[in-house]
């Protein structure tokens, strides 16, 4: 089926969704050329559960201005009438002053997280449930639902999910659609951007993990343990590749420091030199992580 044929076939759903939680204009025309997207990435095979997350999941448009948090997607955990039960839901902010690609970005960004959450979102043991988002989770305490800690490969779920954000951008972009409404936003989005789409966020942490986020085995292999939601034994099966102990655990915690430091990097007037001194010597440990594992594969 070819993109014409899946944005004809996704119109009206679109509208219900969009008339369902009083979408405006300006979402519903992307959401028009969004969905078909993320049906021509997953497969078709994937159509009910992508269309049953944009169903469920409302996108709230807030106009509270947030130099750092763009958008985020959120899940909550409520026991109510005997059963664990998650309430999800979208956040869009700046809107009344957010680009068109910048908005394409954060839908495309969070729904990705979302789509990659909803197979085996929760697990329950004996005294925790883990609520996940995509490659990382949250544990909660099962007697009363409060929140224990977070996973930290949350950077990493970032890192991957930006990556596919733009796979997601680079297919819309090759839309040559016949509507002269859907027409238009594509002219507008090529018009706003690069031949290649490549994302703001997270861009130094995506430049260190290039080289693995090239690697067949790595991507795909994460790809597809986050859409099934089988993530739990990852860090076992990256330090099998590697052939070192607690290697996966080291990479996510050297990700996270450079994260820091850029952070600290960006509030520094002076003594700069030295926080990126920091960045670079970090850097350099990650992609020793990063050869050893490339080393190790037959698929690269």
């Amino acid at each position: 089926m070819d993109s014409n044929m899946i944005i004809e076939k996704e119109k009206e759903f679109i509208d219900n969704v969009s008339n369902q939680h009083n979408y405006d204009s300006n979402i519903r025309h992307l959401l028009y050329i969004i969905i078909p997207a993320f049906i021509i990435k997953y497969g078709i095979q994937k159509e009910k559960l992508i269309l049953n997350t944009f169903k469920n999941i409302k996108i709230i448009s807030s106009n509270k201005e947030n130099k750092i948090v763009k958008a985020y997607y959120s899940s909550t955990l409520k026991y109510q009438n005997n059963e664990y039960v998650i309430k999800r839901y979208m956040v869009i902010q700046n809107y009344n002053k957010i680009s068109l690609v910048d908005l394409l970005d954060n839908l495309v960004h969070e729904f990705n997280h979302a789509i990659n959450s909803y197979n085996n979102e929760m697990r329950v043991t004996n005294k925790y449930i883990y609520l996940r988002t995509g490659l990382t989770y949250r544990i909660y305490k099962k007697e009363d639902l409060s929140f224990v800690k977070k996973d930290p490969s949350y950077l990493l779920e970032e890192i991957i999910n930006t990556k596919q954000t733009e796979d997601i951008i680079n297919v819309i972009k090759n839309f040559n659609s016949p509507d002269s409404a859907i027409s238009n936003t594509i002219y507008a989005i090529n018009s706003e951007t690069s031949h290649k789409y490549n994302s703001n966020s997270y861009y130094l942490e995506g430049y260190i993990c290039k080289k693995i986020l090239n690697n067949k085995t790595f991507i795909k292999t994460l790809e597809n343990l986050r859409l099934v939601g089988e993530i739990y034994d990852i860090s076992t099966w990256f330090d099998n590749i590697t052939g070192e102990e607690n290697s996966y655990k080291e990479l996510i915690k050297l990700l996270n420091e450079v994260s820091n430091l850029e952070f600290e990097y960006s509030k520094k007037k002076y003594f700069k030199s030295i926080t990126l001194g920091k960045i670079k010597d970090t850097s350099t440990k990650i992609m020793r992580i990063v050869e050893k594992f490339n080393n190790n594969v037959n698929y690269r």
